[in-house]
């Protein structure tokens, strides 16, 4: 699924990165104009002249993201191109697409196809075996993880692909199963039921992983595959809820080469005319004396301006096997298509509020006048409900309210301090009232002075509602359990001053995303109504890294509900990283998200952003969070931190409110 191109991510990622990779995807495919693209999944598409690099890279540290990349780039240019057979992949998919496993059996096939690749790639280029081993290391890592998450919420089929994988790598799968239950306080300790279940899972089909070890072509695999699915399907109720690798109909060549063959030759590329010249003897002599002349800004004679029309709309000849280039495809006009109108997406299906709701209409960037999009394509919200907290994650959760304890006490502390400010700070420079200290001198320096103060009446209870808006995109994997503290210290906070507030996590679901239609799904698991109910915490644990984020939209959506609230004080807390991504939004995604945020400030929403790195904060962070939040942009690279920032800000927008 396309999320944007990679040149236009951010400025962390250096020109002569960028260069690098697009130099090895074209050395390697021996193809001079391919594409190189960010994508949700790596893809190569030879019919497109187009190779793709996965976004699961993109906020690592800096070595692993460059070696993921690189990765990628090995797997498609150096793999795909020469040894992943097209007409058998899209046979595959075609099959597997009639399976209730559908998206298990494409994730099993993808790893089964890039471990062939890998090695391949490590046979015929030894160099790249240092990459491959950081990729392995940090899909491990990463796996492990999603190892506990899933089977703590019994996905079989998820924990069943982690386990694969893990399996494929030499992990210690079955002492990673017992670990995973006796791990004391984690959020993520799983029943012994489910875990004994993915172990007999991964022992029946283990035969034909070992079979995949070894396959030759993309063939074998396919058929292992469909075995593997047939064996599962009867003994998994649901299909993966996670697609971790996928194949995109197309990919690969027409004609791979076997595991033993080597690369050799150059690809022969099609001319706009597929026309051929007849052989003339006589014309070998005329050829001699044949001076094809050069432009440059000396010559002003522009007769050899031919020979560029000629090399890519010319005459295929025996003398010159596919040297010409391939007509050019419309990408750079479709980006320029884009870059012009690729924001105004975001809200078209909620331009206008809803019929049951008195809120202010919230203008979207497409209302403003930006046009549309050149693939047309819609954000929708879908809601998801929350589900029961399970008793190890209630335990879990109280474990991390205790460790930052004092840090509630401390935020709880600064609030009250000056709510109680608020309702007796005595009012100065009034014609009446008590006579104010230190005030007589103004007698005689001023003309008409003012020297009476008046304490304030008693102000009643804070009026105000919060929304805790929580980015669970891809990007926030590193993030998500310092956040997750942070949103703990937060809701603590305002649950103790009895506040109402409502935390929700929004992603969108990029598998799904069509050219009409882009699904971006809100998890509320703390509503206005449950938020000061003691039990409520346990629910944040539910909130994981899902796909993409557009940040804009999810703005605007928490904004509405926030406006039909009562309460006079209106605050929007945005968990995020401050890098929103997603289909046909990446160039214009952080313009659209700041319009969102002075969208909000003009109907009265206080906008607070909170960006905890989870380690060391790169300054390109906070210059991206400035620009988005201004002056309310918070970027700290841990939660213990965060009351000390939080504070004042909510100080000042608490003394400011008026009532």
């Amino acid at each position: 699924m396309f999320v944007g191109k990679l040149h236009l991510l951010d400025n962390r990622l250096e020109a002569f990165a960028l260069m690098q990779l697009v130099d090895l995807a074209r050395t390697f495919t021996r193809n001079g104009n391919l594409e190189l693209q960010l994508a949700f999944h790596s893809h190569y598409e030879e019919s497109k002249g187009l190779l793709t690099v996965s976004q699961f890279w993109r906020d690592w540290k800096p070595d692993q993201r460059e070696a993921g990349m690189k990765s990628d780039v090995y797997l498609r240019a150096l793999g795909s191109a020469w040894y992943t057979g097209k007409r058998e992949t899209d046979a595959f998919l075609e099959s597997v697409s009639e399976s209730r496993l559908s998206r298990l059996g494409v994730e099993l096939f993808a790893l089964c196809e890039d471990l062939r690749l890998e090695q391949i790639c490590r046979r015929i280029r030894p160099g790249t075996s240092a990459v491959f081993e950081q990729r392995s290391d940090v899909y491990k890592g990463y796996f492990t993880h999603k190892f506990q998450s899933h089977l703590t919420r019994g996905e079989l089929a998820d924990t069943l692909f982690v386990s694969v994988y893990l399996w494929f790598k030499g992990a210690d799968v079955q002492t990673l199963y017992s670990e995973t239950g006796d791990r004391a306080g984690s959020p993520f300790r799983a029943a012994s039921a489910p875990a004994k279940r993915t172990e007999e899972l991964l022992r029946l089909i283990q035969p034909l992983l070992e079979e995949a070890e070894t396959a030759e072509t993309t063939e074998q695999n396919a058929r292992l595959c469909l075995h593997m699915l047939e064996l599962l399907e009867y003994r998994l109720e649901r299909d993966a809820a996670e697609a971790y690798f996928s194949v995109r109909p197309g990919s690969g060549t027409d004609a791979p080469l076997k595991r033993g063959e080597h690369p050799s030759g150059k690809k022969a590329k099609r001319l706009a005319n597929d026309d051929a010249e007849r052989l003339n003897p006589r014309r070998d002599e005329d050829r001699r004396s044949e001076r094809q002349s050069m432009w440059h800004r000396e010559t002003r004679s522009t007769a050899g301006e031919a020979l560029r029309q000629s090399l890519e709309r010319g005459t295929r000849t025996a003398r010159f096997s596919g040297a010409a280039a391939r007509p050019g495809d419309g990408s750079e006009d479709e980006a320029m298509a884009a870059a012009r109108g690729r924001s105004a997406a975001s809200e078209r299906k909620s331009s206008e509020p809803p019929p049951d709701s008195g809120a202010p209409f919230l203008p979207s960037a497409a209302s403003a006048g930006s046009g549309d999009g050149p693939s047309g394509l819609r954000a929708v919200a879908e809601l998801q409900a929350p589900r029961r907290p399970a008793p190890a994650e209630e335990d879990a959760y109280r474990e991390a309210v205790r460790a930052v304890e004092p840090l509630i006490r401390q935020l709880t502390r600064t609030v009250r301090l000056t709510l109680e400010r608020k309702r007796i700070a005595p009012r100065s420079d009034l014609l009446y009232g008590r006579l104010g200290r230190r005030q007589l001198l103004r007698c005689v320096t001023e003309e008409a002075p003012r020297l009476f103060t008046k304490k304030q009446n008693p102000a009643p209870e804070l009026d105000a509602a919060f929304s805790l808006l929580v980015d669970c995109s891809a990007s926030m994997y590193d993030k998500m359990e310092e956040t997750k503290l942070g949103i703990s210290l937060v809701h603590e906070t305002l649950r103790t001053l009895r506040i109402p507030h409502e935390v929700t996590g929004f992603w969108e679901d990029a598998e799904r995303v069509t050219a009409e239609e882009a699904p971006n799904v809100f998890h509320t698991v703390i509503d206005f109504g449950s938020s000061s109910s003691p039990r409520s915490g346990a629910a944040l644990l539910q909130l994981e890294p899902q796909q993409d984020n557009r940040d804009g939209f999810a703005i605007r959506h928490a904004a509405r509900r926030l406006l039909r609230r009562p309460e006079k004080q209106r605050v929007l807390l945005v968990f995020s990283d401050g890098e929103p991504s997603a289909a046909e939004y990446q160039e214009d995604g952080i313009l659209d998200t700041y319009e969102a945020v002075l969208e909000c400030r003009r109907l009265g929403i206080d906008v607070i952003s909170v960006f905890l790195a989870s380690g060391e904060v790169h300054e390109t962070q906070r210059t991206t969070m400035r620009n988005i939040y201004g002056r309310h942009g918070i970027v700290v690279p841990h939660a213990a931190e965060l009351p000390e920032h939080l504070a004042p800000l909510l100080r000042r927008l608490l003394l400011r409110s008026g009532g």
